[in-house]
Formats: C-alpha cells, structure tokens, sequence
C-alpha cells in the first residue's frame, strides 16, 4: 500500500488527538494489531486493547489511558472515528472518466446530460433518459429508456440503471449491479409459468450506495423505493414494491422478499432474510443467517430461523445442546420401564 507519510503529530493534528511519545516517529502504513510492523501504525479500541502486547506495530491509535509498552501513541476519544478519518485523508481519488463522452459511448439524440457529465467507454444512455450534474458513468454502465440519475452520482462498471427508475442524488451504484429489472413473478395458468408484467419502478432516494452484483428489482405498479441513506452491500436481493427504511443496512447476500417494508435504520446481517408482504420496525436489527417470517416490531433484536427475540433463541440453541443426552436418559428409562412391566407380568 503506497500512500503519503506522516509523523505521528500529523496524525494527531488529523485525527483530533494528543501524542503521548515520539511525535516525530514516521507512519509509513496502517495495519491491524497482528500484522503491522515496526514502521506501521496500528489501532485498538477498549474492547481490544489487550491484543497492543502483542503486536509489533512501532505507534498506536488508542483511546483512554491504554498502555503500549512505551511505544508512541496518538490517544482518542474513538479509535474507529480515528481510523476512519486517517482513511479519509489518505484515500486517493478513484480516476473516473473525465467529464464528456467516450468515442465508443451511445447517447441517444433526446437524452439530457448535465454540465461535466461523464460518459466511459462502451456506456450507453437511452431515449429520453436524464443524467444529473457531475454524474460519471463508468465503462459499460447502462441508463436506459426514460431513466433519470441526479447529480453527483457514480455508476461503476458495468451497473444497469432501467425500467423507468429514478436515481436521487450522490448515490453510488457498484460494478453489475442493477437497478429496475422486473421482479419474480409468475402466473400459472394450464400448467405454464406466465411472466408477470411490472409496470412500476424504482426509486433510489439521495446518498445511497448500492455496492457490486446486488439487485433492486422493478415494482409490479407503484415503486420499488430505497431511502436516503441506506447502505447495500455485495449480492444483495431487493425484490419488487419493498419499501427500504432511511440509514438501514443490508449486509452482504441478504434477501428481501417482495412487498417487504423495513424501518429506518434497520440492520440485516449477512445472509440474513425477510419473507414476503412482512415489515420490520424502525431499528429493528436481524441477525447473519437470521430469516423473518412475520413482523417484527421496532427496536428489537432478532436471530435464527425462524428469527426469534435473542434471548429466546439462545435458550432454545442452549435447549439443543441438551437433546443428546436428554434422548439418551429417555432411552434409558423406557429401558427401565419395559423391564418393570416384564417383571409385573411375569409376577401375575
């Protein structure tokens, strides 16, 4: 990883903090407790500061009165908040394409493209789509037919914007991805599967980021709608008319049935789901491999399949555990049993 050195009262001057050692010590990298060398800068918040007395990092981000065998420090009030403004600073810009169109892009003649509009190779632009100030498309993205993306947008390679959606403002929208595709649905008639026509759309509200290979599937009528806000991780499946809370969570190969509603500032976790016509309150967290069948109402804390209240779950998984020797202690006593009846029959 190449990026610009710093000494360690540059990063205090960076993250907010106070140098307790060497400030001049030079930060070449950051790097986690068990990987980062003499050169590197490591972090650790309370939770983890045991984990500094083993690492070789020669400098630490650390919060409170943590000790690191002598070494330089940079102490915080939120290692994370820290680690995270560091990021900031060193990330380098993504290299878009520049403002203008590819020779090999394809903007139809009625589209409208904002000022230092970004069109990449191999994008194309549909009939009477619209296309927001500063709004990069990367190579191969697609906005098709009478879609419209706001400004300050980032369509990476290869995203597919359709079916009449409407993108807000700064939303990032990951490599494959797409956006408007009709949902899964099917009517059955003499035996055959008949593709139900959607005839809504999508609705992506501003600062959503949508990240790569997910899916946010075109409304059967009315919208299929993503609020301000929300995060959506890799191979995540939004199915038609959900209605996506602002600031909620989707982590990674999580699956939302159609006409799904979930609350502000929900959290998924990875692989976790929610079953179809369900809603989820406000808050409401639901955790990896968690499925919920029914609603759930806000705040709550949910796990397992079917996804139940924590406590509840954990004393059915402790309940589990007992089932081997529980069984075996029923086997014994049918055992028992069966020898007391022989015995009382023979006695008769």
């Amino acid at each position: 990883m190449s990026i610009e050195q710093l000494t360690l009262r540059r990063v205090a001057e960076i993250v907010g903090g106070n140098v307790d050692g060497d400030g001049a010590f030079v930060v070449a990298s950051i790097a986690p407790l068990d990987e980062a060398g003499p050169a590197d800068l490591t972090f650790a918040d309370a939770r983890h500061a045991s984990g500094l007395a083993g690492s070789k990092a020669g400098a630490a981000l650390v919060e409170a009165e943590v000790d690191f065998a002598g070494r330089p420090t940079v102490r915080v009030a939120d290692a994370q908040q820290a680690v995270y403004q560091l990021l900031c600073h060193w990330a380098k810009a993504e290299n878009p394409p520049a403002a203008g169109m590819h020779a090999t892009a394809s903007v139809a003649p009625d589209a409208k493209l904002g000022p230092d509009v970004a069109i990449g190779p191999g994008a194309a632009v549909g009939p009477g789509a619209e296309i927001g100030d500063r709004t990069v498309l990367c190579a191969n993205a697609v906005v098709a037919a009478g879609c419209v993306v706001g400004t300050d947008c980032t369509l990476a390679e290869g995203a597919v914007v359709r079916g009449q959606s409407v993108i807000g403002n700064r939303v990032r929208i990951g490599p494959n991805s797409v956006i408007g595709y009709d949902g899964f649905g099917f009517q059955t008639v003499d035996g055959v599967h008949n593709r139900v026509p959607h005839i809504g759309n999508v609705v992506v509200e501003d600062d959503v980021e949508i990240d790569a290979c997910s899916c946010i599937d075109r409304a059967k009528f009315g919208s299929t709608r993503i609020g301000r806000g929300a995060k959506i991780d890799n191979l995540v499946q939004v199915a038609h008319n959900c209605r996506i809370g602002p600031g909620s969570i989707l982590a990674g190969l999580v699956g939302i049935a159609g006409s799904v509603t979930l609350g502000k500032y929900c959290v998924l976790g990875g692989h976790s789901g929610v079953a179809d016509n369900n809603t989820i309150g406000d808050g409401t967290q639901i955790g990896a491999y968690g499925v919920a069948l029914q609603d759930i109402p806000a705040g709550e804390k949910y796990v397992g399949l079917p996804a139940r209240p924590v406590r509840e779950t954990l004393r059915i998984w402790h309940s589990e555990a007992k089932l081997p020797d529980l069984l075996r202690q029923v086997r014994q006593l049918e055992s028992r049993l069966a020898a007391l009846e022989s015995s009382q029959t023979k006695n008769h």
